[in-house]
This record gives C-alpha cells, sequence and structure tokens, in this order.
C-alpha cells in the first residue's frame, strides 16, 4: 500500500485594526486597501546604503575601539599578579582573607562589566555617527 503526503500551510495572518486589541484570522479583502507596511522595514528600506569609504571608516573607529579595550584588559591581567609581588598588598589580610585573593573574587568582575558596557557604547556611538554622516 502506498503511502499519501500531504503538505499543510498557515494562512498568512490578517494584519489591521480590529476591536479588542486582538488580530482576526479572516484575511482582508481584496478592495480593503494596501496593507499596512511595516514600521521596521519601511525605516530600512528607506535609508540610504552606506559607501565603501563609510564602511572602512566605521570599521577601522571600532577597532580602534577594540584595541583600546583589549589593552585594557591585557594591562589588569598582567598586572593582577604583579600585586602579589608587593610585599604590603601579599601581606595585607581582611578579616583573615589575604587582599589579592578578595580583589580577584570581587574586584574583577565589575571591571569586566564595565569594559564591555564601554565597548558597547563606543561601537554603537561610531555606528550611529555613520549613519549621521
Amino acid at each position: 500500500m502506498a503511502a499519501e503526503r500531504v503538505a499543510v500551510t498557515a494562512a498568512p495572518r490578517a494584519r489591521g485594526p480590529e476591536k479588542g486589541g486582538a488580530r482576526s484570522a479572516v484575511p482582508r479583502a481584496a478592495g480593503a486597501g494596501p496593507p499596512r507596511p511595516d514600521p521596521l522595514h519601511t525605516a530600512l528600506q528607506t535609508a540610504p546604503a552606506p559607501g565603501a569609504a563609510e564602511v572602512r571608516a566605521l570599521i577601522r573607529a571600532q577597532l580602534r575601539t577594540a584595541l583600546g579595550t583589549c589593552a585594557m584588559v591585557a594591562a589588569v591581567l598582567a598586572g593582577l599578579p604583579l600585586l602579589a609581588l608587593v610585599p604590603a598588598v601579599a601581606r595585607a589580610r581582611v578579616h583573615g582573607v589575604p587582599l589579592c585573593w578578595l580583589v580577584l573574587v570581587g574586584g574583577v568582575q565589575p571591571f569586566w562589566i564595565a569594559i564591555a558596557f564601554r565597548q558597547l557604547r563606543r561601537a554603537e556611538r561610531a555606528e550611529r555617527a555613520m549613519g549621521r554622516g
């Protein structure tokens, strides 16, 4: 016996104002006018495409920001072990816990978060500047 295959597709959802804020499953009538455009896609279609020079400038600006961020992270990674070499810091204790351990446990994570936010903010600023230019 041969098995019969059936393809099932979903009907498109109707777009338009309905009572109560719910969308109707009934499609719009053919003469009801054009569907409302999606505002996100309309904004993307109306924005002019950036030129090659603008894209290169954006990449350079973001690379410069990324290299600065990497330099800060490298400085912290290289500097943390050096803290243990300073005799006063190596002997310092807070409630019986070595200060170096407390710095590693509680001081590094806020720094990483701040650096990540800085990187994100600068990259978005560079992208917005490209859109205005």
